[in-house]
Parts: C-alpha cells; structure tokens; sequence
C-alpha cells in the first residue's frame, strides 16, 4: 500500500470520526440515513480531491475545509431531529475527537516509526483503524446515551454552558496542532513536550467524560429527590383520602344493613310522612353514592380530592373510571400518573375565565390501561424542537415524572391539542406480565 492510498484511507477514517457522533446521537427527520452520510462523504470526498489534484496549499486547504464544515453544519440542521443546541454540542464534538484521534494518531505514529517495518503511511491507517473503532465503541455505548438523557432534561441555559467546554477545547486544540505540534514540526520537537500535548489531550478527553458524566448524574439525582418527594406527598394525601374511603364505604354498608329497619318504619307511617322520610334517605345515599368512582380506593381517594378542588376552583370535574380493586398496575404508578395528570389540567383550567373543565376517562382493556384526561386551556402552547414545553416554574416535572414511570414495554404517552381542549393520552401496559 503507497503513500497515495494511505492517505486516501486515512481521510476517510478522519470523514467517519467527524461524521460518527451525528449519525449515532441523532435521528434522521426523514429516515434517509444513507443518502444523507452519501451527500457528506462526497463533499469530503470533493474537498480531498481538490487538494490532491490541484497541490492546494495548506493555507488555502484550510479555507476548504471551513466551507466543507459550515455546509455539513447545514445538513445537520435540516436534515436531522433535535434542538440546535443539542446538535452544535455534537457538532463540536464531533471535530474535538477528529482533532484529538488526529494528535495522537501522530503520537502513536511517532512512537512506532523507527519500531516496525511498516512505512510511516501505513503505521497511521493502522493506528488510525484502532482509534476509529474505539471511538465508534465510545459513541454507539456512551455518548449516545448520556448526551440525549442531558439535552431532553437540561435548561436551554444550562445546554448553552455545557456547549463552552468542547468549544474551548477545540480551539486550544486546534491552536496547537496548526502551529507547535503540527506533524511538520513534531519531530523537531522534545520528547518533554510531546509528552505534555499528549498529556493534554488526555486531560481534555477525560474531563470531557467527567464533566459529561457528573452532569448527568447531578441532573438524576436532583430530579429523583424531586420525584421522591412528590411521591412521599402524594403517598400522605393517599393515606388520607384511603381513610375516607372507608369511611364512605362503611356508611354505605350501614345504610344497607339498616334498610329492613327503614321499611319497617315506613310501614307504620302515613303518606304524608312516608314521601318526607324517603326524600331524606335518598339524599343521604346520593351523597355517599357521589363518593364512590371507582372500586380502587387509591385512585378513588385520590379522585375526591380532585373533586372537592374542582367545586371550589368552579371547574366542572368528570370522572369515568372502569377500574376494579386490583388492576395489574400497583397503586403507586396509577396515582403518580392520574395525580400528574390532573394536576397539569387543573393548573390549565385556573389560567382562564371562561368555560372550566376537566374529563378524565380510564378503562382497562385485555393487557393494558387507557387513560385520556381532557382539559380547557387558554390556547397557548409553547414548543422547542418540537417538543410541547410546560409553562409551569417547576419546568414540567410532573410529565417528567410521567414519562420517567412509564418506562416499561408497551407503556405509552401522547399529547394532542386544538383551539380550546387539550387532550392527553396515557397506555400503562400490565405490571404483572412476566
């Protein structure tokens, strides 16, 4: 293999660590993957021929290279989903690992010159292949993951300072490798202060993880703090509303088992008296009757909380629920999930004079629950790559709870909108398959 086609080869390796972040961490809006990598491998393509055609200087090829970044920039905008932050994060760090896996290909290629009976083109294609599976390792397993868990939670403030470390690191970066350690003036170069740029791309690539990982792991533990102590408050009022329920429940069993003494007495009275008596007894058990929505006493204590905040906040309040005693899905998700639901809608409804109402219908069906929970609003909806955005000061923790429950398969969660209902629809698969 000559010169030629290492370097050839050795351009390609560099287009896929620079195109590997953007392929792997993000989806394409059209599902076109191949044609769009196809499109950036040719303006590669195009900008290494250029240069090895017509012997364009390094100068000049820089420029090339400039324009060759700010139009993959812009087939990343259009091309693929996400917010703009998310996708300059990965963007820059996409040519941060094409800087760093270029340094220290150098470096390693350096070491092993004058070690191997290899030429110095195919010692980089060599080093260049172990580095570019590594990273790949790095990003499908990695940085996938922790960079789409960050960007769905973070403020766009937060995002924005996450985006400085890469930034800054590629311009330190970049610096040093067109200037003091560039692959002419390496060799010139002391093994001390080889060793110290390689002791700096390390630096760089490990804070990067640090940084990337300590983030993500502060962001879960403040929100599982957060949830804990919602569930903790949601728990308590469920003690409180269980203990009503029963209450209700046993003044219904009362009444029943006091019905034979109710016919008794109405024997023995006259019309007038009858019609009287019968009149306070159906009061009395459509108000023990309006208690009951459903056979679950969690979810139906909690419910009557909803009720009773419906009839003072004067927002008309339904609540058709097909639930029985033991639905395979424990107390805990189904008042976490109604719970935030109803909330959301109650917060909606204060934010208008006009018609108040929320619907909220449940029916459990073969192996799953459907739930929809319909609500007026005032018609504002704010979005973010499109995304539905709360407008609470709490940043939508309620549906971060939510989507965070409903995590097993076949659990589902969708929002839906017009002009003055806002529709959510819930699918909670069966806990109890195995």
């Amino acid at each position: 293999m000559n010169d030629n086609a290492c370097t050839i080869i050795l351009n390609l390796i560099n287009m896929a660590v620079r195109m590997m972040p953007i392929f792997v961490c993000l989806e394409p809006k059209h599902r076109n993957r191949e044609n769009i990598a196809a499109v950036s491998a040719y303006l590669w393509v195009i900008m290494v021929s250029l240069q090895s055609l017509f012997h364009i200087s390094p100068q000049v090829f820089f420029v090339f290279h400039g324009i060759f970044s700010c139009l993959f920039f812009l087939v990343l905008l259009i091309f693929f989903k996400g917010g703009l932050l998310e996708k300059a994060f990965l963007y820059i760090s996409a040519w941060l690992f094409g800087v760093l896996s270029t340094s220290l290909n150098e470096f390693a290629v350096w070491l092993l010159l004058h070690r191997v009976s290899l030429t110095y083109g195919q010692i980089s294609v060599v080093v260049s292949l172990i580095s570019a599976a590594g990273f790949c390792l790095f990003v499908r397993y990695w940085l996938k993951d922790t960079v789409q868990r960050l960007f769905a939670q973070l403020s766009k403030r937060s995002c924005s300072l996450l985006l400085t470390y890469p930034s800054v690191s590629l311009l330190i970066l970049s610096i040093g490798t067109n200037t003091i350690f560039s692959p002419r003036s390496l060799a010139a170069r002391g093994t001390w202060d080889i060793l110290f740029f390689l002791a700096l791309c390390a630096m760089i690539l490990v804070l990067y993880v640090m940084i990337l990982g300590n983030t993500l792991g502060i962001m879960c533990r403040r929100k599982t703090e957060e949830e804990l102590q919602f569930a903790r408050q949601l728990i308590g009022k469920q003690r409180e509303h269980y203990n009503q329920t029963l209450d209700y429940i046993e003044q219904v069993r009362i009444i029943k088992h006091d019905f034979r003494h109710h016919i008794h007495a109405l024997q023995n009275m006259g019309r007038e008296e009858q019609q009287k008596y019968l009149k306070n007894l159906k009061e009395e058990l459509d108000r023990t009757a309006d208690m009951v929505f459903c056979q679950n006493q969690a979810v139906n204590g909690l419910l009557q909380e909803y009720a009773a905040r419906a009839g003072q906040g004067r927002i008309d309040f339904e609540a058709r629920m097909d639930l029985s005693a033991h639905v395979p899905v424990d107390d805990l998700t189904l008042c976490i999930v109604i719970g935030n639901l109803l909330e959301n809608a109650f917060e909606a409804c204060r934010r208008i004079e006009t018609e108040r109402f929320v619907r909220i219908q449940a029916r459990w069906l073969e192996d799953h629950l459907m739930m929809m929970v319909e609500n007026s609003y005032d018609g504002q909806i704010r979005q973010s790559g499109g995304k539905i955005l709360s407008s609470k000061k709490d940043g939508g923790l309620g549906i971060l709870s939510i989507r965070r429950i409903l995590n097993h398969p076949g659990d589902e969660f969708d929002m839906d909108y017009d002009g003055a209902t806002f529709t959510v629809m819930v699918k909670i698969a069966d806990r109890m398959i195995r």
